[in-house]
């Protein structure tokens, strides 16, 4: 088995580990409105170890794929390593609970912002360049998959609008599209690494 196709089954494994982690957290932790709170926010709970590993896992899976796209799109794939980690620091530095105002948090919390803002953000130009990169080895529906990353992320920015920096509530509900980003994100990355084993 060559390397692009270890780093493919590695991308898959590591989405489906994050995904299975983040709903036994639903169950564990049912007192986090899924309708609002973000995921992050299970890293300060009871359970934030938990969530600490999905992070983790979070961040091998864009990292695999990576290394999975390489040797099709060299230097264009870069960007999901990039992303990577962001979640990799997200899995270290916590969050602070989304009622905090920006202007009351704590620096470990603006940090935690940052790094999940390379993560959010930045994964569907990510995966639009890895997709235009490989396009001609591996066709171009990666590119054009990224438009629903890209979707979500629009989705997560429009609902998380009318906070302006005051602080989550039950009113905007971005947990929703945050719940969406992550699987669109994974589901992105399973589609490239079976198109790596498609061709390996």
């Amino acid at each position: 088995m060559s390397v692009a196709a270890i780093a493919a089954v590695t991308a898959i494994v590591a989405g489906g580990i994050t995904v299975g982690l983040v709903a036994i957290l639903h169950v564990l932790e049912p007192e986090y409105d899924p309708s609002w709170r973000m995921i992050s926010e299970y890293s300060v709970g009871r359970y934030g170890w938990v969530m600490r590993l999905a992070f983790v896992t979070m961040a091998i899976s864009p990292a695999a794929t990576c290394v999975a796209l390489w040797p099709f799109g060299g230097a264009w794939t870069i960007g999901l390593a990039a992303v990577a980690l962001g979640a990799l620091g997200a899995a270290f530095i916590d969050a602070d609970p989304i009622m905090t105002r920006r202007a009351e948090a704590t620096r470990v919390g603006r940090a935690h912002t940052v790094l999940g803002a390379v993560l959010l953000a930045g994964f569907p130009p990510a995966a639009l360049f890895a997709g235009v990169g490989v396009a001609t080895s591996l066709g171009w529906v990666l590119a054009i998959a990224a438009v629903v990353p890209l979707a979500g992320l629009v989705w997560f920015l429009r609902a998380a609008a009318p906070a302006r920096g005051q602080g989550g509530s039950p009113e905007i509900r971005i947990g929703w599209p945050d719940r969406f980003c992550l699987l669109a994100y994974l589901a992105w990355v399973v589609l490239a690494a079976v198109a790596v084993l498609s061709v390996a």
